[in-house]
């Protein structure tokens, strides 16, 4: 596959993105964005992409390791094949969104101790305990929004 000319500046764009976004190496940010491109879903063997980035095999393999590990990516191997492809894993948004969902839990449950703990106070502080009750609020907004996205999410991959 081969990028065209006037998808080349969205594929940048989208590698400084992810790469920002998720902490990716450029390497494996260029691998992630690529296989994005990948509108069939077939994936890549490992010397198409060796010949596509033009890298080492272990840099080409480190890169394939991280994402894997980090289940941004996976690998199939077709029935008449003994290579494997690589592909975008399909359930990457359900991840994501799942781990953004418990991070939020776990805010709202450190809030809502803080809460707690200012309330025990011999002198409670009213404003600190209505201003992290509002966040409170707002968090449980998101987690609400985040749960609903993620059934939606899990009802595409039934």
């Amino acid at each position: 596959m081969i990028i065209s000319d006037d998808k080349k500046d969205l594929y940048n764009d989208m590698v400084t993105f992810y790469s920002n976004l998720y902490g990716l190496p450029p390497l494996s940010a260029k691998i992630y964005v690529y296989m994005m491109f990948d509108v069939n879903h077939e994936g890549f063997v490992f010397d198409e992409l060796l010949n596509r980035f033009n890298v080492s095999k272990s840099s080409l393999s480190t890169s394939l390791q991280m994402l894997l590990q980090h289940k941004f990516i996976e690998y199939i191997t077709p029935i008449d094949s003994r290579k494997r492809n690589y592909r975008i894993n399909p359930k990457f948004m359900e991840i994501r969104v799942g781990s953004a969902l418990d991070k939020l839990l776990s805010e709202r449950e450190l809030m809502q101790r803080m809460i707690r703990c200012n309330k025990q106070l011999k002198k409670p502080n009213d404003v600190v305990i209505k201003a992290v009750g509002q966040y409170v609020s707002i968090l449980d907004s998101h987690i609400k929004t985040f749960e609903d996205t993620l059934k939606k999410i899990k009802t595409i991959h039934q």
